[in-house]
């Protein structure tokens, strides 16, 4: 009895103590990743609201060419439906109470914008930009807010697309389209091809191809003016107007490709018992001619952009800037707005695990693997990414099994950035087995650190088993 008491004196205790929670440290993980669940029956909701506005627009059309003002309204809507009905909408309460936050801001600000109607949501998109789309919808990517410096930044992108709402650029390029397709000059085009004998239909191909209509995509000039406009909005909500230049010289660079991704693919599946094969990266010399290079020049690169014209642009700003500070001198200096930084930080980081799924759950696997592979050059010991990546290959060596693989991966084009390109190379490179022996290789060296954790053993057990058949 005195020997236990003896043990169990503080001194003594308190070593065991240490060891046991070192042990228990050890044997809990850290929590893994849960990526968001989209809350159907908002969206569905809201997808009706909408499609209600929309029947109400199709009755008040112009009467003259109505039917050609239906015909592209009832594709603009069925573009909308569209990303409520593949569960694009990120759908947390968290997010959407953040996003409103900010737009109610502005529109307390700007009280002329109560009449507008507008609505904000984050699309789960990777893509990095946002978009104005009509009826007042303003869908805010992911894959650009993960990527801005901070929430006044943020909140100039929101103001830049009120702006497009408020001007009416999307019902204005309808009435544009409409109206050149009735012009004389269209008219005259089409008599003069029914006189042609050869390559008529060539010809009117390439006609049709300049009247494409996109209701989602802006003129230049249609930028220029909702930058001037949202800067207005943006200052008279208090934010800093420094962070909208920012913002801007942020974007001009926004698509450069930065990943050396061979060598990170080299790093990530070269094991001792499987070693990296050149050939998984050898470069298809076919159709593509090796991802055949596209030559460009600097205005052709600046139009491919997802935003074009960014220094230009930055600079209108500036000058903008100082005059609206000289007519505002002498006034007392006020804090500057801000919404929720906190909030703001913690959906950056969210943001970036659920581009990784959303790519994955439309059965883009190479954006999905690319995203992980970029993600993973930040955080190499992440659980979600470690195992993500063999979720991935596990998948492909299953559908490749069914024949069903194909669709979804990417295959190398000249207008993709050259990670991706070499990313999707490899993939593309890779026999049904490999899938399998990549995944297995690359999850074994994590044994130790990540074998706690059941969705771990749960995928190394599954390319296992994969290998074996």
């Amino acid at each position: 009895m005195n020997a236990l008491l003896r043990a169990c004196r503080p001194s003594r205790l308190l070593p065991l103590l240490l060891l046991a929670s070192s042990v228990f440290a050890q044997q809990t993980p850290a929590p893994l990743y849960k990526p968001s669940i989209v809350d159907g029956t908002r969206t569905h909701a809201l997808m009706r609201k909408f499609e209600r506005q929309h029947d109400t627009l199709q009755k008040n059309l112009p009467t003259e060419f109505r039917k050609d003002y239906s015909e592209i309204y009832g594709q603009r809507w069925k573009y909308i439906k569209s990303r409520f009905q593949k569960k694009e909408i990120y759908t947390p309460p968290v997010a959407q109470q953040y996003i409103d936050s900010m737009l109610n801001r502005i529109i307390a600000a700007n009280p002329e914008l109560k009449r507008e109607q507008l609505h904000a949501f984050f699309s789960r998109s990777g893509t990095p930009n946002a978009t104005y789309v009509g009826q007042g919808i303003i869908f805010f990517n992911i894959g650009l807010f993960s990527r801005l410096d901070n929430e006044q930044q943020a909140a100039f992108v929101l103001c830049h697309e009120i702006a497009h709402a408020v001007l009416k650029h999307s019902d204005k390029s309808i009435e544009k389209y409409v109206k050149n397709l009735h012009s004389s000059a269209l008219q005259s085009q089409l008599k003069e091809l029914k006189k042609v004998q050869y390559n008529r239909l060539s010809k009117l191909e390439d006609l049709s191809k300049g009247l494409a209509f996109d209701s989602r995509r802006h003129s230049r000039n249609n930028e220029s003016d909702a930058d001037s406009l949202a800067l207005v909005y943006y200052r008279n909500s208090g934010f800093e107007p420094q962070a909208a230049v920012a913002g801007m010289l942020l974007l001009d660079d926004i698509d450069i490709d930065y990943i050396d991704m061979e060598k990170r693919l080299r790093t990530l599946f070269n094991a001792p018992q499987y070693p990296f094969q050149d050939r998984w990266l050898r470069k298809d010399a076919g159709l593509l001619g090796g991802h055949a290079r596209l030559r460009l020049d600097s205005t052709l690169t600046d139009s491919l952009k997802t935003h074009p014209d960014c220094i230009d642009r930055a600079n209108k700003l500036v000058a903008f800037n100082a005059f609206a500070d000289s007519a505002e001198a002498g006034k007392p200096d006020v804090p500057y707005a801000s919404i929720h930084p906190q909030r703001f930080d913690s959906l950056k980081k969210a943001f970036r695990f659920e581009i990784i799924e959303y790519s994955f759950a439309e059965d883009n696997y190479t954006e999905s693997l690319y995203y992980t592979i970029a993600m993973l050059e930040e955080h190499p010991d992440d659980p979600y990414l470690i195992m993500h990546v063999a979720r991935i290959l596990n998948n492909c060596f299953y559908l490749q099994r069914l024949h069903r693989l194909g669709k979804k991966l990417r295959y190398p084009s000249p207008e993709n950035a050259e990670s991706m390109n070499t990313l999707a190379q490899f993939v593309q490179n890779l026999y049904m087995e490999e899938y399998a022996h990549i995944a297995f290789h690359y999850l074994q060296r994590y044994q130790d650190k990540l074998g706690a954790y059941p969705e771990f053993q749960s995928e190394i057990t599954k390319s296992e088993g994969f290998i074996k058949m």
